[in-house]
Protein backbone atom coordinates (compact mmCIF):
# COMPACT_ATOMS: atom_id res chain seq x y z
CA UNK A 1 0.00 0.00 0.00
CA UNK A 2 2.75 1.98 0.61
CA UNK A 3 4.42 1.59 -2.63
CA UNK A 4 1.14 2.44 -4.08
CA UNK A 5 0.59 5.80 -2.57
CA UNK A 6 4.31 6.59 -2.87
CA UNK A 7 4.16 6.65 -7.08
CA UNK A 8 1.41 9.07 -7.66
CA UNK A 9 3.38 11.11 -4.89
CA UNK A 10 6.45 10.75 -6.64
CA UNK A 11 4.68 12.06 -10.06
CA UNK A 12 2.95 14.88 -8.38
CA UNK A 13 6.17 15.91 -7.32
CA UNK A 14 7.99 15.89 -11.07
CA UNK A 15 4.61 17.24 -12.71
CA UNK A 16 5.08 20.50 -9.93
CA UNK A 17 9.04 20.85 -10.70
CA UNK A 18 8.65 21.00 -14.23
CA UNK A 19 5.47 23.31 -13.97
CA UNK A 20 8.23 25.73 -11.93
CA UNK A 21 10.87 25.37 -14.14
CA UNK A 22 8.62 26.59 -17.23
CA UNK A 23 7.49 29.19 -15.19
CA UNK A 24 10.56 30.39 -14.57
CA UNK A 25 11.89 29.90 -18.22
CA UNK A 26 8.77 31.85 -19.64
CA UNK A 27 9.62 34.88 -16.73
CA UNK A 28 12.99 34.99 -18.45
CA UNK A 29 11.93 35.38 -21.92
CA UNK A 30 9.51 38.02 -21.23
CA UNK A 31 9.77 41.43 -23.02
CA UNK A 32 11.13 43.96 -20.68
CA UNK A 33 11.73 47.99 -21.82
CA UNK A 34 12.98 51.03 -20.72
CA UNK A 35 14.50 53.76 -20.73
CA UNK A 36 18.38 55.34 -21.07
CA UNK A 37 19.32 58.86 -20.28
CA UNK A 38 22.72 60.12 -22.14
CA UNK A 39 24.57 63.46 -21.80
CA UNK A 40 27.26 64.33 -24.75
CA UNK A 41 29.25 67.12 -25.58
CA UNK A 42 29.86 67.87 -29.75
CA UNK A 43 32.56 69.69 -31.91
CA UNK A 44 30.52 70.16 -34.90
CA UNK A 45 31.52 71.23 -38.38
CA UNK A 46 29.43 73.45 -40.69
CA UNK A 47 29.32 73.93 -44.45
CA UNK A 48 32.00 76.95 -45.29
CA UNK A 49 30.02 78.47 -47.29
CA UNK A 50 26.57 78.62 -45.31
CA UNK A 51 28.88 79.81 -42.25
CA UNK A 52 30.54 82.48 -44.38
CA UNK A 53 26.90 83.57 -45.26
CA UNK A 54 26.15 84.18 -41.85
CA UNK A 55 28.81 85.54 -40.62
CA UNK A 56 29.86 82.81 -38.40
CA UNK A 57 32.71 80.20 -38.16
CA UNK A 58 33.06 76.87 -39.34
CA UNK A 59 32.98 75.05 -36.29
CA UNK A 60 30.71 75.09 -33.47
CA UNK A 61 30.58 73.23 -29.98
CA UNK A 62 27.48 71.64 -28.29
CA UNK A 63 26.07 69.94 -25.61
CA UNK A 64 22.81 68.63 -24.78
CA UNK A 65 21.30 65.26 -23.68
CA UNK A 66 18.84 62.63 -24.90
CA UNK A 67 16.55 59.60 -23.96
CA UNK A 68 16.81 56.48 -25.35
CA UNK A 69 13.94 53.51 -25.84
CA UNK A 70 15.34 50.30 -25.58
CA UNK A 71 13.20 46.80 -25.56
CA UNK A 72 14.86 43.07 -24.37
CA UNK A 73 14.18 41.32 -27.80
CA UNK A 74 15.49 43.50 -29.99
CA UNK A 75 19.13 45.20 -30.46
CA UNK A 76 17.39 49.03 -32.20
CA UNK A 77 17.45 51.63 -29.96
CA UNK A 78 15.39 54.96 -30.04
CA UNK A 79 16.77 58.26 -29.05
CA UNK A 80 15.04 61.68 -28.90
CA UNK A 81 16.82 64.37 -27.26
CA UNK A 82 18.05 68.11 -27.47
CA UNK A 83 21.24 70.21 -27.89
CA UNK A 84 22.26 73.94 -27.66
CA UNK A 85 24.91 74.96 -29.88
CA UNK A 86 27.75 77.55 -29.34
CA UNK A 87 28.62 79.60 -33.00
CA UNK A 88 31.99 81.27 -33.13
CA UNK A 89 31.06 84.37 -34.08
CA UNK A 90 32.11 87.18 -36.64
CA UNK A 91 29.61 89.33 -36.41
CA UNK A 92 28.89 90.30 -32.80
CA UNK A 93 27.35 93.84 -32.14
CA UNK A 94 27.10 95.72 -28.66
CA UNK A 95 23.84 97.52 -27.25
CA UNK A 96 22.94 99.40 -24.30
CA UNK A 97 20.47 97.38 -22.09
CA UNK A 98 18.32 98.57 -19.10
CA UNK A 99 18.13 96.45 -15.65
CA UNK A 100 14.87 95.68 -13.51
CA UNK A 101 16.48 99.06 -11.39
CA UNK A 102 16.88 100.85 -14.30
CA UNK A 103 20.34 100.40 -14.53
CA UNK A 104 22.36 100.36 -17.98
CA UNK A 105 24.84 98.46 -19.01
CA UNK A 106 26.66 97.58 -22.65
CA UNK A 107 26.54 94.29 -23.86
CA UNK A 108 27.62 92.31 -26.34
CA UNK A 109 25.77 89.70 -28.43
CA UNK A 110 25.77 85.75 -28.60
CA UNK A 111 25.34 83.09 -31.32
CA UNK A 112 23.91 80.50 -30.43
CA UNK A 113 20.88 78.10 -31.01
CA UNK A 114 18.99 75.06 -30.07
CA UNK A 115 18.73 71.36 -32.21
CA UNK A 116 16.07 68.37 -31.31
CA UNK A 117 17.19 65.40 -33.42
CA UNK A 118 15.50 61.67 -33.39
CA UNK A 119 17.62 58.40 -33.96
CA UNK A 120 17.22 55.32 -34.37
CA UNK A 121 19.28 52.08 -35.37
CA UNK A 122 21.14 49.04 -33.41
CA UNK A 123 23.69 48.63 -30.67
CA UNK A 124 26.22 45.49 -31.26
CA UNK A 125 27.57 44.43 -27.91
CA UNK A 126 31.16 42.15 -28.79
CA UNK A 127 34.18 41.43 -26.34
CA UNK A 128 34.90 39.98 -22.80
CA UNK A 129 31.43 39.58 -21.21
CA UNK A 130 29.84 41.81 -23.78
CA UNK A 131 31.46 44.83 -22.38
CA UNK A 132 31.90 46.70 -25.72
CA UNK A 133 29.44 47.74 -28.46
CA UNK A 134 29.43 48.91 -31.77
CA UNK A 135 26.60 51.32 -32.49
CA UNK A 136 24.97 52.21 -36.14
CA UNK A 137 22.14 54.43 -36.68
CA UNK A 138 20.20 57.05 -38.84
CA UNK A 139 19.00 60.41 -37.76
CA UNK A 140 17.31 63.83 -38.40
CA UNK A 141 18.19 66.82 -36.84
CA UNK A 142 16.43 70.12 -36.55
CA UNK A 143 17.45 73.98 -35.40
CA UNK A 144 15.50 76.08 -33.90
CA UNK A 145 16.37 79.58 -32.32
CA UNK A 146 19.17 79.74 -34.55
CA UNK A 147 20.60 83.88 -33.74
CA UNK A 148 22.71 86.19 -32.67
CA UNK A 149 21.48 88.33 -29.49
CA UNK A 150 22.11 89.76 -26.35
CA UNK A 151 21.60 87.11 -24.04
CA UNK A 152 18.32 87.74 -21.24
CA UNK A 153 16.90 90.52 -22.83
CA UNK A 154 13.56 91.53 -23.86
CA UNK A 155 12.99 93.68 -26.94
CA UNK A 156 16.79 94.20 -28.01
CA UNK A 157 17.92 93.82 -31.39
CA UNK A 158 18.49 90.71 -32.80
CA UNK A 159 19.06 88.55 -36.22
CA UNK A 160 19.04 85.37 -37.08
CA UNK A 161 21.56 82.90 -38.56
CA UNK A 162 19.92 80.65 -41.63
CA UNK A 163 21.48 77.31 -40.30
CA UNK A 164 19.40 73.82 -40.84
CA UNK A 165 19.92 70.56 -39.74
CA UNK A 166 19.10 67.48 -41.54
CA UNK A 167 19.36 63.72 -42.17
CA UNK A 168 22.77 61.50 -41.34
CA UNK A 169 23.98 58.61 -40.29
CA UNK A 170 25.50 57.64 -37.07
CA UNK A 171 28.98 55.25 -36.51
CA UNK A 172 29.55 55.20 -32.86
CA UNK A 173 32.12 52.79 -30.61
CA UNK A 174 31.91 52.55 -26.90
CA UNK A 175 32.94 50.51 -23.37
CA UNK A 176 30.19 49.36 -20.65
CA UNK A 177 32.20 50.48 -17.12
CA UNK A 178 29.83 49.53 -14.57
CA UNK A 179 26.56 50.76 -15.14
CA UNK A 180 27.96 53.62 -16.90
CA UNK A 181 28.65 53.46 -21.28
CA UNK A 182 30.88 56.26 -22.21
CA UNK A 183 30.96 56.15 -26.43
CA UNK A 184 32.37 57.85 -29.20
CA UNK A 185 30.21 58.72 -32.54
CA UNK A 186 30.54 59.94 -35.47
CA UNK A 187 27.52 61.32 -37.71
CA UNK A 188 27.83 62.28 -41.00
CA UNK A 189 25.16 64.66 -42.59
CA UNK A 190 23.31 64.19 -46.14
CA UNK A 191 21.38 67.41 -46.45
CA UNK A 192 21.15 70.62 -44.29
CA UNK A 193 23.74 72.98 -44.03
CA UNK A 194 26.35 70.93 -41.23
CA UNK A 195 28.84 68.61 -42.47
CA UNK A 196 29.68 66.19 -39.14
CA UNK A 197 29.78 66.40 -35.91
CA UNK A 198 32.17 64.09 -33.47
CA UNK A 199 30.46 63.56 -30.24
CA UNK A 200 31.68 62.48 -26.89
CA UNK A 201 28.34 60.48 -24.99
CA UNK A 202 27.96 59.06 -21.37
CA UNK A 203 25.17 57.26 -21.13
CA UNK A 204 22.69 55.14 -18.03
CA UNK A 205 19.76 53.11 -17.44
CA UNK A 206 17.23 54.48 -15.37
Amino acid sequence: MFTSLLKPLALGGCLLACSHLALAQSTNNLRQTGWSWSGHADHINIDKQAAAEQWIEDTAFAIGGAAEYYASDSENTLSLGGSVLFYRDNAEFSQYVEDYWGDEDYEESDANAFMLFVEYGPKYRFGRDNMSFFSVRGGFSGILGSERSISNCRNCYSEDIEIDGGAYGVLGIGQTLGAIDIGLQFQQYFSGDLDNTLRLKISGAF
